[in-house]
């Protein structure tokens, strides 16, 4: 039996059921007003330009909540850093080193070696970006930092102040930073904000950006997705009518995959074509997923409610990864990147499962009858309960003396929602139960709802 202190004494979110400056471094170059000349009005859509790829196999990696980075080399999972928070984002260099950051870690990998970075003026990165030249650009959605074997730091005042959504070094070595309202390039030694009148919105909500093979760089924001080519913007083929898009990632033979977390995956092959997979129509076991990766081959890697899932080229199911079928993966799969075609995938084993107990106290009292849901990520908009969007979900009813017990779990990573009488309360950060092993039973201790 495995015991976690689980008291949270700020958590809620109440939903009714009709509805969650270290050290100074040297700055990096100022900043202009404007970019260069204003880009022409966005033209119709352009075939992405041939790209030379020679298919060959590859590793991937893999963040995964709870456990740390792995790396999958045919079929076999290894675990490269072992870390108790989310790895959020991982890059590869041109030269192969590997980069990967975390709430509390920011690691290089070079050949199996692995390398605890120190940190700039960003105090935990959630991009990372790595140029041609190999240098490494950090932001923690404020500032800009820059590794090349020691820190320059570019403070949160050069891009106004505002968050930063997302960033990228093109092949040229000129960086992006992704704004919900501006997009900023460093262009030799100036800073510059693009113009964004190729938009046509006044609130474009700019998302996320990422590198087409081809050397044109693909934007997405609310009014579409937008590719930079030969000094000029249009649209991508990736546009609004597949819905928001928050990911967006590109491969090495020319595919690039959109989703907006909630359940359509949108993949443009190397020809332009675009096709679409809806996740609650099936073959996967999911209703809601983000697109972390797309490797050679046009395997799209999704981060779903139910375990990672993994199209083939053609939209059809290659696999699933249940939670508690791969050893190793006790929890959410939050980052991967992949090289080449991506690597053999695993053997999947019968799902391991155990027992969720717990007690629900307030002021604390012990708190009888008081419903506990368990799911991936209870939301906080819903109809009737938190995890009704889930594609897999638990309950249980409290006992006299407040405690609870569900039993049959998959090893996994899960939220708790919590109904003492007539309202649910979200508990946020309350993500637990990695630690559950096949047939055990695993105590998140009280979960006090002050």
């Amino acid at each position: 039996m495995s015991r976690l202190s689980f008291t949270l004494a700020t958590l809620a979110v109440a939903a009714c059921d009709q509805g969650g400056k270290p050290a100074t471094a040297p700055s990096l170059p100022p900043t202009a007003e404007v970019a260069e000349a204003a880009p022409a009005p966005a033209a119709p859509v352009p075939k992405p330009r041939p790209v030379a790829y020679t298919p060959a196999p590859g590793p991937a990696y893999l963040g995964v909540d709870g456990a740390g980075l792995f790396r999958l080399d045919d079929g076999v999972l290894t675990r490269l850093v072992a870390h108790a928070y989310p790895i959020r984002h991982i890059a590869i260099d041109p030269r192969g080193a590997i980069y990967a950051t975390a709430i509390g870690g920011l690691w290089k990998i070079v050949d199996g070696r692995v390398e605890r970075l120190g940190r700039g003026i960003g105090l935990d990165p959630e991009r990372i970006a790595v140029g041609p030249d190999g240098v490494l650009w950090t932001t923690d959605r404020r500032s800009v930092s820059r590794w090349d074997g020691t820190w320059t730091d570019e403070p949160a005042a050069t891009f106004d102040g505002e968050l930063i959504n997302d960033l990228a070094v093109d092949r040229d070595g000129r960086v992006w930073v992704v704004q919900s309202a501006a997009l900023w390039r460093l262009d030799g030694d100036h800073w510059a904000k693009v113009d964004l009148g190729f938009l046509g919105a006044k609130e474009p909500y700019l998302q996320a950006i990422a590198l087409h093979a081809d050397g044109s760089v693909y934007l997405t924001g609310l009014p579409g997705t937008y590719a930079f080519r030969d000094g000029r913007w249009s649209e991508a083929g990736l546009g609004s009518r597949y819905g928001s898009v928050d990911e967006l990632v590109a491969g090495p033979a020319g595919h690039v995959a959109a989703s907006g977390g909630v359940g359509t995956l949108a993949v443009q092959a190397p020809t332009g074509a675009v096709r679409t997979v809806e996740l609650s129509d099936g073959p996967a076991q999911a209703r809601r997923g983000d697109v972390l990766a797309i490797d050679g081959a046009g395997r799209a890697w999704l981060a779903t409610d139910n375990g990672l899932v993994i199209f083939d080229r053609d939209g059809g199911l290659a696999q699933q990864w249940l939670p508690g079928t791969v050893a190793g993966v006790t929890g959410k799969i939050t980052a991967v990147t992949t090289v080449g075609d991506g690597p053999r995938l695993p053997t999947l084993t019968t799902a391991a499962t155990g027992a969720i107990t717990g007690t629900v106290l307030r002021k604390g009292q012990r708190i009888a009858g008081a419903t506990v849901e368990l799911c991936d990520t209870p939301l906080t908009m819903f109809r009737k309960t938190p995890c009704e969007s889930s594609t897999r979900s638990y309950r249980a009813t409290t006992a006299a003396d407040g405690s609870f017990r569900i039993a049959d779990v998959p090893v996994g990573s899960y939220g708790f929602a919590v109904k003492p009488a007539a309202q649910w309360i979200i508990l946020i950060g309350s993500n637990c139960c990695t630690d559950l092993v096949a047939g055990g039973s695993y105590d998140v201790g009280s979960i006090t709802l002050d």
